[in-house]
């Protein structure tokens, strides 16, 4: 029987390793409430530790000597903008390669020790992501910097175990190239090795990511992955904020190790949509034409075949038709799932004007009208 609710009695840590462990310890703080919580998750990750030493001997070599015969592809897109629906998508492709979610909890035992951890974590997996509903599962395909944060220390993901410094984590560490030489050279092998872990663990040619912080690391990819190929996918500023703070929300509390401040707002939600878009649009002029799509969510929504289409034609990803069928049974079986419903809150609809104007007027996206952003206001004042 799967569970229903988010929260667990340890973190996604339970899948890292001792030493990543006292190296997140040793730069940030647990709250006292959630000690128990983190002594667990450092228990649980001693308690595997062996088996990581196991996997490394067995394939250290392999993974080091692996390099990629295909040009990966890149979904890249502030959260909430589609990039979930449209990597599920691609990853129906047998040649496409992918992180998994067993993956990214356990990075270091994926092609191990999968045969019975992946059963039992399944149990005690929602059936449905929170807030959207989307549904979960050991095997779908995940974003990478959730595994990141359990072979390395530097992501931004962390913030989702440290809210209260939500500030610093993303100053220090949001642009991945600026970071230091020797914490770069460490985010890189560890890259390296997710990826290799991905082509081995699902058998494919072509690695298909997706990863809404690699708006920032456009350039890195670029240096790292000759002929990288981008898909940039991307909805109204308004909606992506709102939905991506209501989202967060609702996943903090079910592994969170400090306590959401009282100032944590779409303010800071919007600055760093601000920040990520607008390194984005400064680093895709690099990109070739011939290796970047952008799309407007709503309209691959609207056609989703012929999109996919146009993909697997402009990257010369091979026939559409050979993996059409795979595509359309996932949409079958995978329906759009109904959606927790919620109105753009007039704080948030501010915020965006006030500081994200320029980046909507970029992408296409007109202001709400006044009158319904008053509308909104009141709605939203009543239901207090």
């Amino acid at each position: 029987m799967r569970r229903t609710r988010f929260r667990y009695p340890i973190t996604t840590l339970a899948g890292s390793t001792v030493k990543n462990i006292r190296a997140l310890e040793e730069s940030h703080t647990i709250d006292p409430e959630y000690s128990r919580k983190f002594i667990l998750s450092k228990a649980a990750a001693g308690i595997l530790e062996p088996f990581n030493q196991l996997e490394r001997l067995a394939w250290e070599k392999r993974i080091r000597d692996h390099r990629l015969g295909t040009p990966p592809v890149f979904i890249i897109g502030f959260w909430r903008s589609g990039t979930t629906l449209l990597h599920n998508l691609l990853c129906q492709d047998p040649e496409a390669a992918y992180t998994t979610t067993f993956q990214t909890v356990f990075p270091n035992l994926i092609l191990t020790q999968s045969w019975w951890l992946k059963t039992l974590v399944n149990r005690f997996l929602p059936a449905q992501r929170p807030f959207d509903n989307v549904s979960m599962d050991m095997d779908f395909p995940q974003e990478e910097d959730f595994g990141l944060m359990n072979i390395q220390p530097t992501t931004i993901y962390k913030f989702l175990l440290f809210p209260a410094e939500f500030d610093r984590i993303i100053e220090q560490e949001l642009f991945t190239g600026d970071l230091p030489p020797a914490k770069l050279a460490m985010w890189k092998e560890a890259y390296l090795s997710m990826i290799a872990k991905a082509v081995f663990n699902t058998g494919g040619i072509r690695y298909t990511g997706k990863n809404p912080c690699h708006l920032t690391r456009v350039k890195l990819l670029m240096q790292m992955f000759p002929g990288a190929k981008f898909i940039f996918i991307h909805r109204h500023p308004y909606k992506v904020i709102e939905s991506f703070y209501r989202f967060i929300l609702s996943i903090i509390p079910g592994i969170q190790l400090q306590d959401i401040p009282a100032g944590f707002s779409q303010g800071k939600i919007v600055g760093l949509y601000d920040k990520m878009m607008n390194a984005y649009f400064r680093d895709r002029e690099e990109i070739p034409p011939s290796d970047l799509i952008e799309l407007r969510m709503d309209d691959f929504l609207c056609d989703i075949p012929c999109h996919l289409k146009m993909i697997y034609d402009r990257f010369r990803m091979g026939d559409y038709q050979r993996v059409s069928a795979h595509m359309e049974k996932y949409l079958r079986e995978n329906p759009c799932p109904p959606r927790n419903k919620y109105d753009v809150e007039p704080e948030t609809i501010s915020l965006v004007d006030s500081y994200s104007s320029e980046i909507m007027n970029r992408l296409g996206y007109s202001t709400y009208p006044a009158s319904t952003a008053g509308v909104k206001a009141e709605r939203t004042i009543r239901s207090r």
